[in-house]
């Protein structure tokens, strides 16, 4: 869940236009960050639900409070440093996929 906070945090950068690269960012790109970016939430939220279950909310406290601190690392990590741009570029037209994907994992094994 982290990964998925910093995944957000970069995403909601890249939409509002705060990335320090210059990016070929087209516009098939940037509706599927942005498609990623709302969906994020309820998914989120189903997955603390589901993790939770009935009767353990510390489950679901946990997956919300790990989303918390991957969106606080995006201050101390860059996704921008560690990828090229090219790489960059296909993480932001894949993080849909990689964001419901994180949420599925989760909700089976987490």
């Amino acid at each position: 869940m982290p990964l998925v906070g910093l995944l957000t945090a970069n995403l909601n950068g890249l939409i509002r236009g705060e990335h320090s690269l210059s990016l070929p960012v087209g516009l098939k790109t940037f509706i599927l960050a942005s498609a990623a970016f709302a969906t994020v939430w309820f998914a989120l939220l189903v997955t603390a639900i589901y993790s939770g279950g009935e009767t353990n909310l510390a489950a679901g406290v946990e997956v919300l409070v790990l989303f918390l601190l991957g969106i606080g690392l995006y201050r101390f990590v860059k996704v921008s440093s560690i990828f090229g741009e090219q790489a960059l570029l296909w993480l932001f037209r894949l993080s849909l996929p990689l964001i419901l994907a994180a949420c599925l994992a989760v909700i089976n094994w987490g």
